[in-house]
């Protein structure tokens, strides 16, 4: 199974770079590309490792107030992307009322903007790496070769049902951009909320994408940590129904989601310490997400101040990593060093989520069920009687891990 790094933020190329045997590929958002063209792609053709752009066209279907900046204007970009797409996406979305969302009849010539957006994952790399703005980049990060990307991704949007209008434009899309792409595969990104997928729902996307070799999957908004078992199981039927004749990713996930793997899942995507899960209507570019610990055997994130009081009620807890040892050297005290060197944060979580999907590999199914439900009986009780030091209220304790119970119950279930 292969783990791809969604890019996020420029702050983090040395870490990436450093973690580059950590992952198999990265994912660059095309709004990012788009508005720092020269030091993205350098980046991008100094790592030689296999990517693609996603388009990011569901931004347009937002809500506009969703796409402004502070003083009400679009953001940069957002508005580097849409004049990028050209189409007169930017007049589009800038003459639409706070609340308004673009249509598929807002694109005049579905054809003409695939083949926008298609054309901007196969040349940009290239072209903006080797561009007169680039030298000071390439210095930077040295010697850079621009390969093209693994897969081109059609425009893509939001469904809320296979009858729903964007339903149907994606599949003109994917239509259009196949007649436009030849040398590189497609790849289609199929995007809804897991609350949709019932029998006849997945039995329709697989039909009417069967011609297509790469599915990559967006569960809109699926916090794992928050999941029941229908939910899980929904995730499951649509990776297994799919993998039967396509090669089949997801374009976010955590723990939960590796764990499909046994049913099909070939890759999943994801950030360097965020971007286990997203909903369509967040902001790209909105801002950071405090810095957190990776606790391995709880398969989650924690604040710092969270996991001092856990590794000092539970040490044998503390990660084992080389990061870790370096850092803490068997001495939970330590963890506040982290606040200091955030980079090791992130060094450590993709150290960590490797080990976490090669184990996937050599486990069963019925030892991995009972990992998970040793973790809940060993620490629940405990973990959600420590106070919770990020509580607004004081006396608060923290959640427990009632989702390693429905981790477990999803995932031992027969699908047949």
């Amino acid at each position: 199974m292969n783990t791809h790094l969604r890019f996020g933020m420029h702050r983090d190329t040395e870490v990436i770079r450093d973690i580059c045997d950590k992952i198999d590929g990265l994912v660059i958002p095309a709004h990012i590309l788009a508005y720092q063209s020269a030091p993205t792609s350098v980046f991008v053709a100094s790592m030689s490792k296999p990517y693609f752009i996603d388009p990011m066209t569901f931004i347009f279907q937002n809500p506009k107030e969703n796409n402004l900046n502070e003083a009400g204007n679009l953001r940069m970009s957002i508005r580097k992307l849409c004049q990028t797409y050209g189409n007169n996406l930017e007049s589009i979305i800038e003459h639409k009322s706070n609340g308004q969302t673009m249509q598929p009849t807002d694109i005049a010539d579905i054809g003409k903007f695939c083949k926008e957006v298609c054309e901007f994952q196969c040349k940009s790399i290239e072209e903006k790496s080797s561009s007169s703005k680039a030298a000071k980049y390439i210095k930077r990060y040295g010697k850079v070769h621009a390969n093209l990307p693994r897969l081109i991704i059609p425009p893509y949007f939001r469904f809320n049902s296979v009858t729903d209008v964007w339903y149907a434009f994606n599949l003109a899309c994917a239509f259009e951009s196949a007649k436009l792409i030849k040398d590189i595969p497609l790849g289609i990104i199929i995007h809804c909320s897991v609350n949709i997928l019932d029998a006849s729902t997945i039995k329709k996307i697989a039909s009417d994408y069967s011609n297509y070799k790469s599915i990559i999957i967006w569960l809109d908004d699926f916090n794992e940590l928050a999941a029941d078992v229908t939910q899980i199981i929904n995730a499951r039927k649509i990776i297994s129904t799919l993998s039967k004749q396509s090669k089949v990713e997801t374009l976010y996930g955590g723990y939960l989601l590796i764990e499909n793997n046994r049913d099909g899942l070939d890759a999943l995507s994801h950030g360097i310490l965020y971007g286990q899960h997203k909903s369509f209507n967040l902001t790209p570019g909105a801002g950071g997400m405090a810095e957190r610990y990776y606790i391995p055997k709880f398969h989650s994130f924690r604040s710092l101040s969270q996991t001092d009081i856990i590794l000092h009620k539970h040490k044998e807890l503390m990660c084992n990593c080389v990061i870790c040892n370096e850092m803490m050297k068997g001495d939970p005290d330590k963890i506040i060093l982290f606040a200091d060197e955030p980079e090791k944060l992130r060094q450590h979580f993709m150290t960590v989520r490797k080990t976490e999907v090669e184990r996937i590999g050599t486990i069963s199914l019925s030892n991995e069920v009972a990992d998970l439900r040793q973790v809940f009986n060993t620490y629940h009780s405990s973990i959600s009687r420590l106070p919770n030091p990020d509580a607004v209220v004081s006396g608060h304790t923290m959640n427990g891990l009632n989702y390693l119970q429905t981790w477990a119950k999803g995932i031992e279930q027969n699908l047949d």
